[in-house]
């Protein structure tokens, strides 16, 4: 599981388009789906977790929709479609990724990392200017495509194609240059670690790993999400890193996800809030905020 818990960070947060293609097949999915009312203010909030690439003619639960169309508001970490469409915020949001040198960032690791790359079809020279989570990205897009993965079918997209055809108040979370940003803090040794550790296991391991990723997502299996999320596998050397990097890309932001829902049920309202599945599991997570305050959250 070493592999999937070096990949899973950039999964959550993967919001760059992935243009693949993939077969035809139903595929049904229970991904981890939660809701908490206040009986006071007879607010509502639904919690849905999201996984930013998938399969074609997947089938979620009724329930998901149902509950979607008693909302106001579809609450997600990002407007992708919006920011696809927005090339000066997407170009502006991708200079938070840029180094001098890639070459110069990754040391000694640069040449087998790029032969790597070429290997797999996916170097570009673009890349020798974007720090090493930007190259890991990529080889996560090559990953999901290779497993017949695409974002065309990630739960935020079908979900946000969904509501603005239904008129659905659509409310971003956190910015392009919030995620972004984040994504640029990760501490160097941190990012030169995850990369060379992903470039030397074994590619046919990683993919399926990858594909237990989605497993583990699309059945709700929490005791094997949690595990994913555990530090196994990082060198002592990295923990303090690893950390601060846990709560810039979870804690920090699941404090900001329940502070939405909170003020949602406060006043009184009816949201349907739909985020990375880990956000509900890595601890302490959206779950654990609500309950703090007093609610119960009760799983769908």
């Amino acid at each position: 599981m070493k592999v999937i818990k070096r990949l899973l960070p950039i999964l959550v947060v993967l919001i760059i388009t992935l243009s693949v293609g993939c077969g035809k097949s139903e595929n049904r999915v229970s991904p981890p789906f939660f809701t908490v009312t206040d009986s006071e203010t007879g607010g509502v909030v639904y919690l849905l977790g999201t996984m930013h690439v998938g399969l074609p003619d997947t089938v979620y639960p009724d329930e998901v929709f149902t509950a979607l169309d008693e909302c106001e508001t579809l609450a997600v970490e990002l407007d992708i479609q919006a920011l696809e469409s927005n090339t000066e915020e997407l170009l502006s949001a991708m200079e938070l990724l840029r180094c001098d040198s890639a070459e110069d960032f990754l040391g000694d690791d640069y040449a087998e990392i790029k032969d790597f790359f070429v290997k797999k079809r996916i170097y570009s020279v673009n890349l020798n200017w974007y720090i090493p989570a930007v190259w890991s990205s990529t080889l996560a897009n090559k990953l999901a495509a290779d497993c017949g993965y695409s974002s065309e079918y990630g739960t935020d997209r079908v979900l946000l194609a969904y509501a603005k055809k239904n008129g659905i108040v659509i409310h971003e979370i956190e910015s392009a240059a919030e995620q972004y940003r984040m994504n640029a803090s990760e501490p160097r040794e941190l990012q030169c670690y995850l990369l060379k550790s992903a470039v030397e296991t074994d590619y046919e391991l990683q993919k399926e790993q990858m594909k237990e990723l989605y497993r583990v997502w699309s059945t709700a299996d929490s005791e094997a999400i949690e595990q994913m999320l555990s530090d196994e596998g990082v060198p002592e050397e990295l923990s303090e890193q690893y950390a601060k990097y846990y709560f810039s890309m979870y804690e920090s932001r699941q404090r900001k996800m329940a502070d939405y829902a909170l003020e949602t049920l406060r006043g009184g309202k009816k949201a349907f809030i739909a985020v990375g599945a880990m956000h509900y599991y890595a601890t302490p997570d959206i779950i654990d905020f609500l309950e703090d305050e007093g609610y119960t959250v009760t799983k769908m």
